[in-house]
């Protein structure tokens, strides 16, 4: 007659033994939980949140608002935060406390394609705040018209490029400081073509001309550029810079110039510019 309560009190043992466990179990998790918790604080507590902090300028962040006093953060080689960073960390921090920080400043109108072969750390634009180059205004890199010496002797290089995307893997190769992007010249696109001809091109050789603002695009132009006032771009006539102002057109890029004057006949001058790019849908 007691075999059933003697089950019964074997099953509410075992009941007991388990829910004890159980509730043994769950504190040693919670303990190593908040344990492996409070290694990870620690471990983060001690490693810097930033690689690099600009700590106490006058930051002007190109937005057009007025200086402000705080800090810059930088992460893996990115911005990663702006502002009054008061408890911020980092592996490296400058003092920038009465100076000035602000986004690198853009060389719209720059020469330096030789000299930055010639010396790629460009210290006398770095020092300046310069931090990007716009090249191939009125005259750029390439294409390179046949003939062209390859001997640069006054930079001391040679030439080993022809076309623009040459240029940029020659730049890759050797390294400088700044960014740079550029334009494609008209008037190297028309001396390859033409020579010095003062003349218009025929269909035939205006399609060459196209193909190669065509070919400079591609290799990562960012428009078209003409200086008018200089040989032998000043023989191009309207009609057919808009041709191929309409190539850069295509890819996106826009259309630059040293107008024909600046004098007396500015107007005239500008007129052109304005129908250039109209017409070539810029």
């Amino acid at each position: 007659m007691n075999f059933p309560y003697r089950r019964f009190a074997t099953l509410l043992e075992t009941l007991c033994r388990w829910s004890i466990q159980k509730r043994v179990l769950s504190i040693v998790l919670a303990v190593v939980t908040a344990t492996i918790a409070l290694r990870i604080h620690t471990l983060l507590a001690q490693e810097p949140q930033y690689d690099l902090l600009i700590v106490g300028g006058h930051i002007i962040d190109g937005s057009g608002s007025p200086w402000f006093e705080g800090s810059v953060a930088v992460k893996d080689g990115k911005i990663a935060d702006v502002g009054r960073l008061v408890n911020a960390t980092a592996s490296r921090v400058i003092d920038a406390k009465g100076l000035v920080v602000a986004p690198g400043f853009i060389d719209l109108h720059s020469h330096s394609d030789r000299t930055l072969l010639a010396d790629g750390k460009a210290q006398s634009k770095i020092r300046q705040g310069v931090t990007t180059e716009i090249l191939g205004e009125d005259h750029s890199a390439a294409p390179v018209p046949p003939g062209a010496g390859k001997n640069l002797k006054q930079y001391g290089l040679i030439r080993d490029w022809t076309t623009l995307g040459e240029y940029f893997a020659r730049l890759e190769r050797q390294g400088i400081s700044v960014n740079i992007a550029s334009y494609v010249g008209s008037g190297q696109v028309r001396e390859v073509v033409l020579g010095e001809a003062n003349r218009a091109p025929n269909p035939a050789e205006l399609e060459k001309m196209k193909s190669l603002v065509d070919q400079a695009m591609r290799e990562g132009a960012i428009g078209l550029a003409s200086g008018l006032i200089y040989l032998p771009n000043a023989y191009a006539q309207t009609d057919e810079l808009i041709e191929l102002a309409k190539v850069a057109a295509k890819y996106g890029g826009i259309y630059t110039t040293h107008m024909r004057g600046e004098g007396a006949h500015w107007k005239k001058s500008v007129d052109e510019v304005i129908e250039i790019s109209e017409k070539a849908g810029l």
